[in-house]
């Protein structure tokens, strides 16, 4: 399967319907106990597992719920540990509402109905990340009235509910950014413009493969990282800025060779890259996220033994891959103390989600008002 199959910004991860499970009647002591991230001890993973956002341990282990809902992808949780960002299907605004839950607070933030009111209602919003600020997102975004349209590059202000728009490209789609540890980069995935295209020697109709770009924050200096005719993709910027992890297929290192999708790494401005996976399959390994040492990579992994394939570590130096469990997408926790990661280990109870949704129809409800 070519990657460009599943390049559309997370068609295959996507669902219809959201169902929430409101827990009115319920008082707080029926919800169930929170957990304070900073003393646990082995790194958390955030997973999507059916109509749940589940953690787990690093190894696979302590699985538990902690939102029930229809989500798409795992959450992303900032640097600091003070936001999580998620999106889900919400019968106001359909696939791609994106929500911010602070963690200290329990506030919960609709974005898409804040920036709604703020004139932006034409835009939704399949990925967003995190700037080490806290305060911003970089996102991809679509226009809401043409959804197979071509994606462009944003950054979200999420105090001002305010969009700024990178890329405007009329010929190209742009997806999934990720940030720099300073915060003054930016790095996509791209179809390549007309001129790149022609170089290449793609013919007008052909397939054209996606290249990775990087560009400053402030939409100047687009470089194509890896200009080539195979098809690279979903890079994630390492938490210590020094590696870029992505997806590629039919990337060769010898004519005639066939190629699935492999995990690579590569150095910030395109140099240094390194195959992490071998696959000569046709299968897929997709890179997921970085630790927060910026030495393990979280991917799924697919296997000719279906009972294999899922998710996967691997260190970047000693390359010691380490079989998770079958799970699907998922991403790091960073979390300090917080009274808001609740999780239910006997799966017993409605997750954190209905109390919060109870809390948002409240008259006195914070997450109505702006700022922090």
């Amino acid at each position: 399967m070519a990657f460009s199959a599943f390049a559309k910004p997370m068609a295959s991860f996507a669902v219809a319907v959201f169902s929430l499970l409101l827990c009115a009647s319920a008082p707080a002591r029926d919800f169930v106990p929170m957990e304070d991230v900073t003393k646990l001890e082995k790194p958390t993973i955030c997973i999507r597992s059916g109509n749940t956002l589940k953690l787990i341990d690093w190894d696979g282990q302590n699985e538990r719920v902690w939102m029930t809902g229809e989500f798409n992808l795992p959450a992303r949780f900032s640097r600091d540990g003070k936001r999580v960002a998620f999106i889900a299907s919400t019968e106001d605004f359909g696939w791609y509402t994106l929500f911010i839950l602070e963690l200290e607070t329990g506030r919960l933030i609709n974005m898409t109905e804040r920036l709604n009111n703020k004139g932006y209602e034409h835009i939704y919003i399949p990925h967003a990340v995190w700037f080490p600020d806290g305060r911003r997102l970089a996102c991809d975004a679509n226009d809401r009235a043409n959804p197979a349209g071509f994606s462009e590059i944003y950054v979200l202000d999420f105090r001002a509910a305010t969009l700024e728009q990178l890329t405007e490209t009329p010929t190209q789609r742009e997806y999934w950014p990720s940030v720099s540890r300073d915060g003054k980069k930016i790095v996509y995935f791209s179809t390549p413009s007309e001129k790149e295209r022609a170089a290449l020697g793609i013919l007008p109709g052909a397939f054209v493969p996606y290249d990775l770009y990087t560009m400053n924050a402030d939409e100047s200096n687009v470089v194509n990282l890896t200009f080539s005719a195979a098809d690279e993709g979903y890079p994630e910027w390492s938490p210590d800025g020094k590696k870029i992890a992505f997806n590629a297929f039919d990337r060769k290192e010898q004519e005639g060779e066939i190629r699935g999708t492999d995990l690579f790494m590569m150095d910030p401005d395109g140099s240094n890259v390194e195959r992490l996976t071998s696959r000569k399959d046709g299968l897929r390994s997709l890179v997921n996220d970085w630790s927060a040492d910026s030495k393990w990579i979280l991917f799924h992994m697919e296997l000719d033994d279906n009972l294999l394939s899922g998710l996967y570590r691997i260190h970047i130096e000693t390359r010691e891959m380490v079989r998770i469990g079958r799970f699907g997408a998922a991403t790091w926790v960073h979390a300090g103390k917080s009274r808001f990661l609740s999780v239910d280990p006997a799966d017993k109870k409605k997750a954190q989600w209905g109390a919060l949704k109870e809390a948002d129809s409240s008259p006195n409800n914070p997450t109505s008002q702006d700022g922090e």
